[in-house]
């Protein structure tokens, strides 16, 4: 947390302590207090700097629980992966690279299906419509709409849904305590859940944006790109950076977007149109264009097949 002054751990110096307290048969981060640098170095076979860090730690608990505190009395709470309110989908998908710690604020559903839509800041007249449709959509099939509080398509999405009663999960990275005043309305009838993955009091940074715009995939069933602009923005790095992770399924909008047309060509699921306003479920959707896409690809198979024999022939 911000509040300390002394150097934290970073996240690869705490997956190697998880990774150890699970090789010696501990239960969890409780079994460290009370512990000696020397016997932390010992059990976790640990850098004698990382295991001072970890002392510190313990040695300033009163500070820690300070700001618990502080932060509860605006709203905020904070839950560990070692919780059972922590969204096991998220870890589950994202494995260590899931936050170690999330700030909350809202009632958090312990399950829940969610979609979140990615695209880029400025958004046409005809986007908007397809934006509003798949909200309705997300709406009517009782899901989530992960957001990642970002201009253009995702706000579009965001102010759409928080009018038309849906349920959301939006992810931060920045002035939470500000979103939590502005929204307090909707946070309080259920329909709103603020999150994040840092101290609430950190500034933006494009590194805390990345792992926020991770962390949407991984608590996205399906994520519906509306547009995108090739190798260009965070959104086509996130694409690109979930594609080879996996963290999510991509269901591409086949429209005039020069971006969404190279991905169709990456064979990732086209969206098309006629879905979007037909009541077809999103499951429905994938399933079914996933399967055109796999027939799509054995006939190409079979026809260079027939060519290999034609030529053979000839």
């Amino acid at each position: 947390m911000h509040a300390y002054k002394d150097a934290v751990l970073t996240f690869d110096e705490w997956i190697n302590v998880e990774k150890n307290l699970k090789v010696h048969g501990l239960s969890g981060p409780g079994c460290l207090f009370g512990l000696s640098a020397d016997e932390l170095m010992d059990i976790l076979d640990i850098s004698e700097y990382t295991s001072y860090k970890i002392v510190q730690r313990m040695k300033t608990m009163n500070v820690f629980l300070k700001h618990i505190y502080e932060y509860e009395q605006k709203g905020i709470r904070i839950i560990t992966k070692y919780d059972e309110e922590y969204p096991q989908i998220l870890s589950k998908k994202m494995k260590k690279n899931a936050p170690t710690c999330l700030f909350v604020v809202g009632n958090l559903p312990v399950e829940f299906e969610g979609i979140s839509l990615t695209g880029l800041q400025t958004v046409t007249k005809k986007e908007k419509g397809c934006i509003k449709r798949l909200v309705d959509k997300i709406n009517n099939e009782n899901k989530w709409l992960i957001s990642n509080d970002c201009k253009g398509v995702d706000q579009e999405a965001f102010q759409y849904a928080l009018h038309h009663h849906g349920h959301i999960i939006s992810f931060l990275c920045e002035k939470m305590e500000d979103k939590a005043m502005e929204y307090k309305r909707y946070i309080r009838s259920g329909n709103l859940v603020l999150l994040s993955a840092i101290d609430p009091i950190k500034r933006f940074t494009v590194t805390h944006a990345i792992d926020r715009n991770s962390y949407v995939c991984g608590l996205s069933k399906f994520q519906v790109v509306v547009s995108s602009k090739i190798n260009s923005g965070a959104t086509w790095f996130t694409i690109m950076h979930n594609m080879h992770h996996n963290w999510t399924i991509s269901l591409v909008i086949d429209n005039d977007c020069f971006g969404n047309q190279r991905l169709l060509e990456m064979k990732t699921t086209p969206l098309y149109v006629k879905n979007i306003v037909s009541d077809m479920s999103f499951e429905m959707i994938y399933n079914e264009n996933k399967k055109e896409e796999v027939e799509e690809e054995i006939n190409i198979d079979q026809m260079s097949i027939f060519e290999f024999i034609g030529d053979a022939n000839g």
